[in-house]
């Protein structure tokens, strides 16, 4: 009887995921009359009033800032703000000669003037916590490894040199200081561990622990995205239903899109899913390939991973930037095991530094070692010359890549007859 009324489930499941993926069709061709008129000025000075929905990076003396104005058009702006103090959720008043939007953004303003700035009447909570917590972990962790720490834990960016944003991407490690999924992936399953006698507490504090975590560090499509993916897997997990990656993907892009629609064209948001694909697709195929029954060790399962996200990612990181990391593997490997330690010390010392300075001292200087190791490898691999290889392909070519490795995908899954149904991101 069970086995009937879950088949019935599943039938209007499939169907609300299909209403889902047609609606957000929908309402990602529908032209946006707000980004037209927009795109009207383009070439003139003009004056833009919005809200600030990111983190500002401060680049030297210039502000990159991300403004949402009130008809849903995105505006990135490069400003010199001066002494002004500005924060995610403030409104600003920017001016300047209005150019061609890219990605998400109807817009951009280059150099522009910032005319006025004013603070939100409802403070942001989660943004006050964030700024005392990395207060906190400043005190006993020093620079550069608490920037670091902080990357880790809260994916804070700003506070990162320059220098070693660029290094990162040389070495293809810009995702570990990114909030994306790898973030919230290693809360839940510390989470899971540290509570899974229970199961109701253990989904109730994960679940939680995904929701405080987007708060904090803001709602970036990449996050929106890994926020919703998470929640959708411990809710899948608690009830004890397997469900399939592919409809895993599809219902939180569905849903993403449905909210926002211009997310589509941003390249956060792009390599957010097909990194996401790589891990819970293209990775279960590899590992039952290269390994059969049998469960690869940590570090293997790292590289397969890594792997796997490279080969989803490539094309968009080819056909966007024109070039691709060469040595990402092995720094990769080096690091992210270490990422869990780090974060659980950076946190640790963070929540002893309320209490008692002496543990979260000590505290803090084994993350410290473990954040100097991480530094050491980032920097070794970023002085190697032919780190990177120039390869600018059309967006077709990038179609056509695509093409060759869901062929080749689909052959191997067939092949090694991988169930993809006993894939779990929280596990």
């Amino acid at each position: 009887m069970f086995t009937r009324l879950w088949r019935w489930v599943k039938v209007p499941a499939n169907v609300f995921l299909g209403a889902l993926l047609l609606l957000a069709g929908l309402r990602v061709c529908l032209p946006n009359a707000a980004a037209e008129k927009m795109r009207a000025h383009v070439g003139q000075t003009v004056v833009v009033q919005g809200k600030l929905y990111d983190d500002p990076d401060f680049d030297g003396s210039l502000v990159k800032v991300r403004v949402r104005i009130n008809d849903g058009n995105q505006v990135f702006a490069t400003i010199s703000a001066g002494d002004a103090d500005l924060e995610r959720g403030d409104t600003v008043v920017v001016q300047g000669k209005l150019g061609n939007g890219f990605g998400a953004f109807s817009g951009t303003i280059y150099r522009g003037e910032l005319v006025s700035y004013s603070k939100s009447k409802t403070p942001d909570i989660f943004l006050k916590m964030r700024n005392w917590f990395s207060g906190m972990v400043e005190k006993h962790i020093p620079e550069p490894e608490s920037a670091l720490a902080l990357g880790y834990l809260l994916g804070q960016k700003r506070a990162l040199p320059s220098a070693l944003l660029e290094v990162l991407a040389i070495t293809g490690l810009t995702h570990i200081v990114v909030a994306s999924g790898a973030n919230l992936t290693i809360i839940t399953r510390m989470v899971r561990r540290l509570f899974g006698k229970s199961r109701r507490r253990a989904f109730a504090l994960a679940l939680l622990a995904v929701g405080v975590m987007v708060g904090i560090i803001g709602f970036a499509p990449s996050l929106v995205r890994a926020g919703l993916v998470s929640a959708l897997a411990l809710t899948a997990w608690y009830f004890g239903r397997p469900v399939h990656p592919v409809r895993l993907i599809l219902l939180a892009a569905a849903t993403t899109l449905i909210a926002r629609p211009s997310f589509i064209l941003d390249l956060g948001w792009q390599l957010s899913f097909a990194a996401f694909a790589g891990v819970l697709l293209v990775a279960p195929v590899l590992t039952r390939f290269f390994y059969g029954e049998a469960k690869p060790r940590a570090l293997s399962q790292v590289a397969i991973e890594t792997i796997s996200a490279t080969i989803t990612t490539m094309p968009l990181l080819l056909y966007n930037f024109g070039s691709l990391s060469l040595i990402s593997l092995l720094p990769n490997l080096l690091i992210l095991p270490t990422i869990p330690i780090a974060m659980l010390l950076s946190f640790a010392t963070g929540v002893l530094a309320i209490f008692t300075g002496v543990l979260a001292g000590l505290v803090g200087s084994l993350a410290t070692l473990v954040l100097k190791y991480n530094l050491v490898v980032i920097e070794f691999f970023g002085q190697i010359e032919w780190a990177t290889l120039a390869m600018p392909i059309s967006f077709w070519q990038a179609v056509a890549i695509y093409g060759v490795i869901l062929l080749g995908w689909f052959a191997m899954k067939c092949s090694t007859k991988t169930r993809l149904l006993d894939v779990n991101v929280v596990e």
